[in-house]
């Protein structure tokens, strides 16, 4: 039974990457009781993963590789949006291609290898308005399947909101 019902999801994915994002997208949103943060995220696409035991947020996982980490953490650094933008260097930041800034978060975007293979790479880290926690949002994904994952990044990263 169970094999059915991998064999089942994976049909399922494989329509949905073949035909692109789809209106019809069943989405549901995690909900990050201990830091106060929210993201949405396609349940079609995406499996939410075990939660770590501090329950500081999850993984998400899609058959074709394509992963979202969302996460909350004690700004024990002290940092500003400036300093944590500042601490994201090396190779893994090489091949930035888009960055944005607001009022309390920072996007940077990209290209990095990951395990040999092209990949996009999305950040969004938010600094609560008390300074003292920092939200961060990280979703990776095979360069060449940027025509499915491009819009669902876009809806995701809106949803992404913390206190």
């Amino acid at each position: 039974m169970r094999a059915i019902v991998r064999v089942a999801a994976a049909l399922a994915w494989l329509a949905a990457a073949v035909c692109g994002a789809s209106a019809d997208e069943r989405w549901a949103t995690y909900v990050n009781d201990r830091f106060g943060f929210t993201l949405a995220y396609p349940a079609d696409v995406f499996v939410m993963q075990p939660a770590p035991e501090n329950d500081d947020g999850r993984t998400l996982a899609a058959f074709d590789g394509a992963k979202i980490l969302v996460f909350g953490g004690y700004n024990v650094a002290n940092d500003t949006l400036a300093s944590k933008r500042a601490s994201l260097k090396g190779l893994d930041y090489a091949r930035i291609t888009y960055n944005a800034t607001g009022k309390n978060w920072f996007v940077v975007s990209g290209h990095r290898a990951i395990g040999g293979i092209d990949s996009i790479f999305y950040e969004k880290y938010i600094v609560s308005a008390a300074s003292d926690t920092i939200h961060s949002l990280i979703v990776t994904y095979p360069a060449k399947l940027n025509a499915r994952y491009d819009p669902i990044v876009d809806r995701v990263a809106a949803s992404f909101a913390g206190p």
